[in-house]
């Protein structure tokens, strides 16, 4: 058996130890640890990592792309985008390290959306696939103006094995080094900020030109209307032709309906270039109020600059109509007249008499099998007119039952 201890004493040193703060005590080693290295006490010796000279006939080139986008089709951006593309071509070519895995260019595309750049989402899938090492941009507004969907690809391409490095050009900034995460993320987010102050800009411009009656209105879709290479709006004799017999058979007492069906018969293409008309399509062209020469501005607006999706201007922002802007196709007299017998006979797409729509749709109904009791709807038929057709349905019932 092992000498008794004297337990007294061994309680009465660990008591005394207690006491002594522990902070305190590797304060008081680390200040006799610096003494005894001025001392001389211990001595180091630096081995520093041995420079291995990489040999470029031994290691794999980087496929390198470049990601290239301006915003807009101006020709100053247009200079811009060519310039960027030469830049980083001559880059790429230039280094005994790179080989060129692509250009990958969105031109006239904003920045604020990743779904509209193909070549953008073409860059992304081709990193993901193992194709690309790295990626050259000139800043990180050219790599995107959203910061959620900057930051969601810059994870996504760290994520890879290996990860797939961005290096923006103007920004100093190089994604493989962890430091710059946060400078990446302030400056993802004044893009965003740069973006909307951008567009707040250019939409009180386009208002202030509206209030003036000097905005350059769209006239896509719109028959019987171009734009010469001055900008000046001219009348195309063909399609005012159509704009015509519309207005004409509407006077005469015609329906949209049967306007529309009247020129499908004959053969002639819609606005869009479809072989049937719809009639909506005619309402929209008896209510526009270009043909006798004025512009409405406003009728729509983009509620959020990040989607660009343009709604209906119901009492929210001013509108501006001028009268007497360009040459009319229908006289002021007839369109007004046209105007007081559509409101008349209550014409529109949700405004349709019950007599009309049981004229206008012929559907089949089946009557045996397990579709027994179900209408047949034509394809051709648009949401309104399903909807519409229901409707009638829908109150044929109400009438059979009460």
């Amino acid at each position: 058996m092992a000498k008794k201890l004297d337990a007294n004493r061994i309680e009465r040193e660990r008591l005394k130890k207690q006491c002594v703060s522990h902070k305190e005590e590797s304060r008081r080693q680390l200040h006799e640890a610096f003494e005894s290295n001025r001392r001389g006490d211990r001595k180091v010796t630096v081995i520093p990592p041995v420079q291995l000279e990489e040999s470029t006939n031994n290691v794999a080139p980087l496929r390198v792309a470049a990601y290239i986008r301006v915003s807009t089709q101006e020709e100053l951006q247009m200079g811009s985008f060519e310039m960027q593309k030469q830049h980083f071509s001559e880059i790429i070519e230039n280094n005994p390290r790179y080989k060129m895995a692509g250009l990958y260019c969105d031109e006239g595309i904003s920045g604020t959306q990743v779904h509209n750049r193909a070549c953008f989402q073409k860059m992304m899938k081709d990193a993901v696939d193992g194709e690309i090492d790295l990626i050259l941009t000139k800043s990180i507004t050219r790599f995107g103006r959203n910061i959620v969907d900057i930051l969601t690809s810059l994870r996504t391409l760290d994520a890879l094995s290996p990860p797939v490095p961005v290096i923006f050009e103007t920004d100093n900034i190089d994604t493989s080094d962890g430091k710059d995460k946060l400078l990446i993320s302030i400056l993802s987010a004044l893009a965003e900020l740069e973006s909307q102050q951008r567009s707040e800009a250019v939409k009180a411009g386009i208002r202030w030109r509206m209030q003036e009656g000097i905005y350059k209105f769209s006239l896509m879709n719109t028959l019987g209307y171009y734009r010469d290479y001055t900008g000046m709006v001219k009348i195309e004799p063909a399609e005012s032709e159509i704009v015509h017999y519309i207005y004409d058979s509407f006077l005469e007492g015609a329906s949209p309906q049967d306007i529309a069906e009247a020129l499908t018969s004959q053969g002639i293409k819609s606005p869009k270039g479809v072989d049937f008309w719809r009639y909506g399509t005619i309402c929209g062209i008896l209510l526009n109020e270009k043909y006798c020469g004025d512009v409405l501005y406003q009728k729509t607006y983009t509620k959020d600059f990040l989607t660009h999706k343009s709604v209906r201007n119901k009492n929210i922002l001013a509108q501006y109509h001028w009268e007497n802007c360009h040459q009319a196709i229908i006289d002021r007299q007839c369109w007004e007249t046209a105007q007081a017998l559509f409101l008349e006979k209550g014409w529109g797409k949700s405004h349709s008499r019950l007599g009309d729509m049981r004229k206008r749709f012929v559907a089949a109904k089946a009557k045996t099998g397990a579709l027994r009791g179900f209408y047949l709807l034509d394809t051709a038929w648009s949401k309104d007119e399903r909807e519409q057709f229901i409707n009638i349905i829908t109150s044929l019932n109400e009438l059979e039952n009460s």
